[in-house]
């Protein structure tokens, strides 16, 4: 769950139609808030003891809230914007499929992944090129409109009393879709160390990730507005809850601390999360 904000100067071109006129349009403040969420499904199928099918089914909800001031501050109506819509978008994103390989030894766990994303999000046209257009676009895309390779790596190991893991995963975009849109690849690394309490019931823990986005292409070229590559360090914590064997809740929260490129980028607060997890037998069930 994200709640975030950002803010620009937008003058021409980007003001659309109206610089087409004799005069050019005053130059103004957007002020964009967002909130986003993403209610997710994860599901785990055991083959064998070191190979499990994993899928992953989302529900994405985008609320956008645009609005805009004078270069003093002065609240200013814009009825018309082409480029920022009073919206709230609800659809999936695009699901993974995902082969997990593991192996134990002692006290120390390694896995795998491979998998790709399926292309069942909604994409929209480009956007630059509607702008360009002065023709109302939107930005926000739900899916890539391609199959996105993805490949992982976990460990973890346990230092009485404590559990230390580390993971990475990566989704690379390789080619783009029918409206000529090729999704930024995004890799995400994460340390984690947790200290089982109460015979394990509760599970404490502090995380430390670091999230890298490269250039999102259209037509094979960055939009006007520059690169977006992203980089950032996150840091947060959060409690895992046996609280009815087998089923755990966990809360937790992650805070941005640093941003290690210069792309735009929207101010957030930090990230919460909730997950509720069980599992079970299906041979016991038969």
């Amino acid at each position: 769950m994200l709640f975030a904000s950002t803010g620009h100067v937008a003058e021409c071109p980007d003001l659309g139609p109206e610089c087409k006129g004799p005069v050019q349009p005053t130059p103004y403040r957007h002020h964009v808030d967002l909130f986003m969420t993403d209610v997710s499904l994860d599901a785990s199928y055991g083959i064998s003891p070191w190979l499990a099918a994993e899928l992953r089914l989302a529900l994405r909800i985008v609320d956008v809230t645009p609005t805009y001031s004078e270069l003093d501050g002065t609240a200013k109506q814009v009825p018309s914007d082409i480029h920022h819509h009073d919206e709230t978008l609800v659809g999936p994103s695009d699901p993974w499929l995902v082969l997990r390989f593991g192996a134990a030894k002692s006290k120390l766990v390694t896995s795998a992944r491979l998998g790709v994303t399926l292309p069942v999000g909604r994409t929209e046209p480009d956007p630059y090129e509607l702008g360009a257009e002065g023709k109302s676009h939107e930005h926000i895309q739900f899916g890539t409109g391609t199959f996105v390779p993805i490949v992982g790596i976990g460990l973890s190991y346990a230092i009485d009393p404590v559990e230390l893991s580390a993971s990475a995963v990566g989704l690379f975009s390789v080619y783009e879709n029918g409206e000529g849109f090729r999704a930024p690849s995004r890799m995400f690394a994460s340390a984690r160390g947790t200290l089982p309490l109460a015979k394990g019931m509760l599970r404490p823990y502090v995380s430390v990730d670091v999230t890298h986005e490269t250039e999102e292409l259209w037509h094979g070229t960055a939009g006007v507005e520059g690169s977006n590559v992203r980089t950032e360090l996150l840091v947060g914590g959060g409690l895992s809850w046996l609280f009815a064997d087998p089923w755990q809740a966990e809360l937790g929260v992650r805070a941005r601390v640093a941003q290690f490129t210069d792309a735009a980028s929207f101010d957030y607060p930090g990230i919460l999360q909730f997950g509720l997890s069980t599992h079970f037998d299906l041979a016991s069930r038969k």
